[in-house]
C-alpha cells in the first residue's frame, strides 16, 4: 500500500520557507541513478530511518541505491530497523560502493561525521546532497537542504518522497515513523507542531507498524541494557538546586553490564525525567580515554551554547560533545560546574 502525502490539511502558506526541498536539489536528485545513502557515526532511529527509508523508496522508483553503514555501529534495539530496510543493499567502507553517481548523507551536520571510512569524496565529480536538521550544519555538499525546525531528518525524507512522488510503502513508512518517534520521543518534546503529527499520521496510514515501533523502540531491552540502566540510575546527581541532573557510564559499567558503545542511545532520558531538572547530562566512556556527553533541555533552556564551548554541537535542546584524552572523572567535574554557572 502507498500513499500520496499530497493530502495533507496544512494549509502551505503559513509553512516555514525551508519547509520543502528547493526545485534545484529536486531536479538534480531526480537525475540520480546511483547513489549511496550514508548516516552519521553512532547512528539514531532518526539517522536509520532517514537513510534506508530514502534508499528503500528510490529502489521502488528503480534508483540502485545503496547504503553505507560499517558492521556493529547499530544498538541493539535499533535491530529492527535493518529488517524493515529489507534487501537494501550495505557496504561497510567506501572501497565496496562500487560505481556510485551521488552521495546523499542524511541526518548528518558537518563531514567530520559521516558513518564511512575512508572518507567519501564529497568535494569530487560526484554529485553530493545533505538532508539534515541539525542547526549547526555548515552547507558542506554541493546541494543542501537544511531545516532546522523540523522534528527530525525522517519527517523531511517524508516530504521529500511527496514531492518526488516515490512510493512509501509500509516498510518505508514504518522506518520514517521510527525515526520521527525517536527524535520526538514519543512525539512529547517542545518541537512536535502540528505538521509533524500530519506527516505521522499519513505514514500509518501509509502502513507504518505502530505497534511494532512502540514496542521495539520502548519495550524491548535485553538484559544488558536492563543491567546498563540501573547504572544510571545509580549514578544520577543532581545540581544547581536541582535544575541540573546528570549521571556517567565509565568503560568498566559498559563492558560489565555486556553492552557497547553504540548501545548508548537515549539512556539521559532517565536523570532528564527528575521533577524541576532544566538541564540533563549523561557522560558515557564508550572506549577508554573517549567521553561522549549527551545534553538535553528542558522548558526554556538551550544546551547548544554549552556543548559549543566544549566542541560539540546538535540542537537547542539536544546536543552532544566527545572529548579524548581526559579521564571520566576529570570531564564530568568541568562540565557540571560550567552548566552549573551556564544557568546561573
Amino acid at each position: 500500500m502507498a500513499v500520496n502525502l499530497a493530502t495533507s490539511t496544512v494549509d502551505a502558506s503559513a509553512r516555514r520557507v525551508n519547509r520543502f526541498p528547493a526545485a534545484e536539489f529536486v531536479d538534480a536528485l531526480r537525475t540520480v541513478r546511483r547513489p549511496i545513502v550514508l548516516g552519521h557515526v553512532t547512528p539514531d532511529a532518526d539517522c536509520l530511518g532517514s537513510a534506508f527509508g530514502l534508499a528503500r523508496s528510490m529502489r521502488s522508483a528503480g534508483v540502485d541505491a545503496k547504503v553505507g553503514l560499517p558492521r556493529d555501529c547499530v544498538a541493539s534495539k535499533l535491530t529492527f530497523m535493518l529488517n524493515l530496510a529489507g534487501e537494501v543493499p550495505r557496504v561497510g567502507d567506501w572501497s565496496a560502493a562500487g560505481d556510485r553517481d551521488a552521495i546523499i548523507i542524511a541526518d548528518t551536520a558537518s563531514r567530520n561525521r559521516i558513518n564511512l571510512e575512508p572518507p567519501p569524496p564529497i568535494d569530487g565529480d560526484l554529485a553530493s546532497f545533505n538532508i539534515d536538521h541539525h542547526i549547526t550544519n555548515d552547507d558542506f555538499c554541493r546541494y543542501n537542504w537544511v531545516d532546522p525546525h523540523a522534528t527530525s531528518t525522517c519527517e523531511m525524507v517524508a516530504v521529500l518522497l511527496r514531492t518526488l512522488n516515490w512510493r512509501i510503502g509500509p516498510e518505508v513508512a514504518s522506518l520514517l515513523y521510527s525515526g520521527l518517534h525517536g527524535d520526538t520521543a514519543g512525539f512529547s518534546l517542545p518541537g512536535t507542531n502540528a505538521e509533524s503529527l500530519e506527516i505521522a499520521a499519513e505514514l500509518v496510514r501509509a502502513g507504518a507498524d505502530v505497534a511494532h515501533v512502540g514496542e521495539q523502540l520502548c519495550r524491548s531491552q535485553g538484559r544488558n541494557v536492563f543491567e546498563l540502566l540501573r547504572r544510571v540510575y545509580d549514578h544520577t546527581k543532581v545540581a544547581a538546586d536541582g535544575r541540573i541532573a546528570y549521571s556517567h557510564l565509565s568503560y568498566q559499567d559498559i563492558t560489565e553490564s555486556g553492552c557497547k558503545a553504540d548501545d548508548i542511545d537515549d539512556q539521559v532520558s532517565i536523570p532528564r525525567a527528575l521533577k524541576g531538572v532544566r538541564l540533563a547530562m549523561l557522560f558515557t566512556e564508550g572506549e577508554p580515554g573517549v567521553v561522549r556527553i549527551n545534553l538535553r533541555g528542558e522548558g526554556d533552556v538551550s544546551v547548544l551554547e554549552l556543548a559549543k564551548r566544549f566542541g560539540g554541537g546538535g540542537h537547542t535542546q539536544s546536543a552532544g560533545v566527545r572529548i579524548q584524552g581526559r579521564p571520566l572523572e576529570a570531564v564530568v567535574s568541568e562540565v557540571v560546574a560550567a552548566a552549573d554557572a551556564y544557568l546561573r
